[in-house]
């Protein structure tokens, strides 16, 4: 068992270039063997919403079916029981894709560095973007962008590479002492369906569907006018070059391109900036002044509840609490409605968004 691929917000099979190296490296090593897992931490998963407990889950059985069960799901919450399960399994080199925001890449150099103590090799490859986070800066001074519309232009001229297909030859090999699926603490609040093979139906759905007027209808909270692959982009069931590839040059597509590019741009603008996850990207705004104190609590309770009086902010987040969704548009809505009309401080609504969105 000289390799190993350690999923992580890679949910798939198909275009994940980490995956495919993996593969191709057992196939050059001779024994055509790769050990897949993904690492679960119990006292984290424990702590995620229904929404979010039921919508991990569901991804990873769906992965492992389409592996025929060999997916392992490695639960501790000590990384070093993870290093030794694979010393003791004589891994010689661990492929992952690769991680930019704060916590991953502090996940990443904490797993190399228990690695490295047990011989083994963590090879990090690609990113889960079409165009790596710090790859896209300034030609004159080699500084990132601050706004968008430079930021698309420039990271639209870099491009992407083509979509990538796993070899044949070689096969995933599980162990059976390891659940294949965790079972979320709180009880699933509908039935949630998720995979590879399901974002790539609604990406086909949304094709047919809505992709011709989606730019001007991913606008309409009334309409289904967006592509509902929020989800699918934030477990990793399908990667941004999967989407590129199948566009055109109409309008629609072009916009739906660039939406594309605004994840990129916030998760570049991340990369540079980590404190931004919970502090301000622009200091000045961080000397306004909020309400506190229990009438501002009280304020943030009927917001998270959906019960301010206001319609559409209700709607919005009576949304979030049953479908753990909420359409773009509306999104902006209740977080200016929080700040700009409650004037209640961003980080509340980030976190109730962290706690209750499947696809945060």
């Amino acid at each position: 068992m000289p390799r190993a691929f350690w999923f992580r917000k890679d949910l798939r099979l198909q275009d994940n270039l980490a995956l495919a190296s993996a593969a191709k490296g057992s196939i050059a090593d001779g024994d055509g063997k790769v050990f897949a897992f993904y690492w679960l931490r119990p006292k984290e998963f424990g702590t995620l919403s229904g929404i979010r407990a039921h919508s991990l889950a569901a991804s990873l059985a769906s992965l492992s079916d389409s592996m025929e069960g060999n997916l392992s799901v490695i639960s501790s919450d000590r990384i070093s029981e993870l290093v030794e399960f694979l010393s003791d399994n004589k891994i010689s080199v661990l492929h992952a894709t690769e991680s930019f925001d704060p916590e991953g890449i502090a996940e990443q150099k904490l797993m190399a560095s228990k690695l490295k103590t047990a011989a083994i090799d963590l090879d990090l490859e690609d990113s889960n973007y079409a165009v790596k986070p710090g790859s896209v800066l300034k030609p004159t001074d080699g500084t990132p962008y601050r706004v968008y519309t430079p930021f698309f232009k420039a990271w639209y001229q870099i491009g992407w590479p083509g979509s990538v297909k796993l070899p044949k030859g070689f096969e995933f090999i599980g162990v059976k002492k390891f659940a294949a699926v965790p079972k979320p603490v709180s009880p699933a609040p509908f039935k949630v369906i998720a995979g590879e093979q399901y974002a790539l139906k609604t990406f086909t759905r949304f094709k047919k569907r809505a992709l011709a007027e989606y730019s001007d209808n991913r606008n309409r909270a009334d309409l289904s006018g967006t592509s509902k692959l929020s989800h699918a982009l934030a477990h990793g069931e399908i990667h941004p070059r999967t989407l590129l590839a199948q566009l055109g040059d109409s309008e629609g597509e072009n916009v739906f391109r660039k939406e594309i590019a605004w994840r990129e741009f916030y998760a570049d603008v991340l990369f540079h900036n980590p404190h931004t996850l919970d502090d301000y990207y622009e200091p000045r705004f961080k000397q306004m002044e909020y309400d506190q104190g229990p009438a501002a609590k009280a304020k943030l309770e009927r917001w998270q509840s959906g019960t301010t009086g206001f319609p559409m902010v209700d709607a919005g987040m009576r949304q979030l609490l049953a479908e753990g969704w909420l359409h773009n548009r509306v999104r902006m809505i209740v977080a200016s409605f929080l700040v700009k009309d409650l004037h209640l401080e961003w980080q509340l609504g980030a976190s109730w968004f962290e706690q209750n969105l499947s696809d945060y």
